[in-house]
This record gives C-alpha cells, sequence and structure tokens, in this order.
C-alpha cells in the first residue's frame, strides 16, 4: 500500500500492483532523433513520451487489441498482439491516474534498494526530462525489486537490502528469494540514468542500465488500484490468489 497523489493533489492509500508475468519483450523507446524528447538514435529515457509508456496507456494494451509495439533503433516496431491479455473494461474501471515519480540515478554499482527508493522521488533527470508523470500505467522501480526479496538461509532479508542492487547477483538468497525475478528474462524499470539521455535501469538478479531502444528486455506493468476497490474473495496465496471488485 502507498500514500499516492492521485495528479490532482489528492493523496490516497492505494495498492500498487505489478505483472507477475511480462506481456512481450520490447523497446522502452526508440524514436527517432529529434522526435519528441529523443536526442538520439537510442530513443529517450524521458517516460512522459516514451513510446512504452504510450503503448501502455493509450495503445494496444490499454485497449485489448494488436497492434505495433517500439522494437529496434530510429522507430521500428514489432507486431504486438494483446487481445487475450491487454486491459479489460473491467480492469480499466479499477484503475484511476497517479503521480509517478521519474527520478533516476547516475551510478548503479553503489546504490542498494533503500537508495534506489530517494533517487526515484528525487528530480536528478537529464536535462529537459521530466520529474513526474500522471498516468495509470507504469513500471516497477528498481527499489519495488529490491523490497520484493523476503531472502533465504544464508543470507536474510535485512543483508540483502543492505546490498548494492547490482551485485546481487553474487547472493542467489536475494534473487532467487525475491518474487519479480524473472530466470527468463530482463524486465525494464520505469528509472531512468540520469547521466545520459537514453538509458534506463532494467533488473534480472541484478540492477544495472542498458540503451532505451534496446530490444531484448521484459514488459510487466504496473498500476495503481482505485481507492474504492475491495477484495471480494481469495486469501492472497498461490491457491486463491485475491479477487477484487468495485
Amino acid at each position: 500500500f502507498n500514500n499516492i497523489n492521485n495528479g490532482s493533489g489528492t493523496k490516497e492509500t492505494r495498492l500498487k500492483i505489478i505483472r507477475n508475468k511480462p506481456i512481450g519483450t520490447y523497446s522502452w523507446d526508440n524514436k527517432a532523433s529529434g522526435t519528441g524528447s529523443s536526442t538520439s538514435s537510442y530513443g529517450s529515457n524521458d517516460w512522459s513520451d516514451s513510446a512504452l509508456q504510450q503503448v501502455l496507456n493509450s495503445g494496444a494494451y490499454y485497449n485489448r487489441t494488436s497492434g505495433e509495439c517500439p522494437y529496434g533503433q530510429n522507430g521500428a516496431t514489432t507486431t504486438c498482439d494483446f487481445s487475450s491479455i491487454g486491459l479489460t473494461e473491467t480492469a480499466k474501471a479499477m484503475i484511476s491516474n497517479a503521480k509517478w515519480n521519474l527520478g533516476g540515478s547516475s551510478t548503479y554499482n553503489d546504490v542498494t534498494a533503500s537508495m534506489f527508493y530517494e533517487r526515484e522521488r528525487g528530480t536528478d533527470v537529464y536535462s529537459g526530462h521530466a520529474t513526474e508523470w500522471t498516468g495509470q500505467i507504469g513500471l516497477m522501480y528498481p527499489s519495488d525489486y529490491g523490497y520484493a526479496t523476503s531472502g533465504g538461509s544464508t543470507t536474510d532479508r535485512a543483508s540483502c537490502l543492505a546490498k548494492e542492487l547490482y551485485d546481487w547477483n553474487s547472493v542467489s538468497d536475494c534473487y532467487n528469494n525475491d518474487w519479480l525475478y524473472d530466470s527468463s528474462n530482463h524486465q525494464w524499470t520505469l528509472t531512468p540514468n540520469s547521466s545520459g539521455s537514453y538509458s534506463v535501469f532494467y533488473v534480472y538478479s541484478y540492477v544495472i542500465y542498458y540503451n532505451a531502444n534496446y530490444t531484448a528486455h521484459a514488459v510487466s506493468p504496473a498500476l495503481y488500484l482505485s481507492s474504492n476497490v475491495k477484495i471480494s474473495g481469495g486469501d492472497g496465496s498461490e491457491n486463491s490468489p485475491f479477487e477484487l471488485s468495485l
């Protein structure tokens, strides 16, 4: 649960959920240089006009249809079909706008989960890029990935959280007991590398950044449920997941 600004200045206690399986592998952004905030053939790390942001909030995923998704350099696309996994009208009714923080970090090899949390809510971004964005569908933060671990028998949760996230690949207790870890995919986050205009952090067993146009990263949408959504069934376990209703 988070105390979230709904974009109009009102803060509400809302539950954040992150999709447990990626919807596909796409570029974070790949606009050609001179298009929107992009000043490079590698795209831009400003989420407010990201090509992926548009797919999730007004394009094929949002409309539960097929279409074109960013993949490669200079605006290249690939066919994407969300007709069975995109947002339903029922799901849309349970989501409302939230203000997402877009603060970044200029380094990765010295940053723990709590340090990422602070930087995500800061104003360190590439010159001219947005520090906040109001919308419905975003991505996980590096700190979400860090805090999602329960640790293990050799390295407990507190020790994992005290360790820099880029070095988690050396501590299997940290990533193997993290529910956001996907052994098959590198997953995009919302957080930019603030020292440049086009690289974005991603998570695997570790956290590091790469070019926004890179095509090998998976997309796991994240959102904040509206404050009037209720848990109407289930106990939250794997065999009995929570059921939501308005």
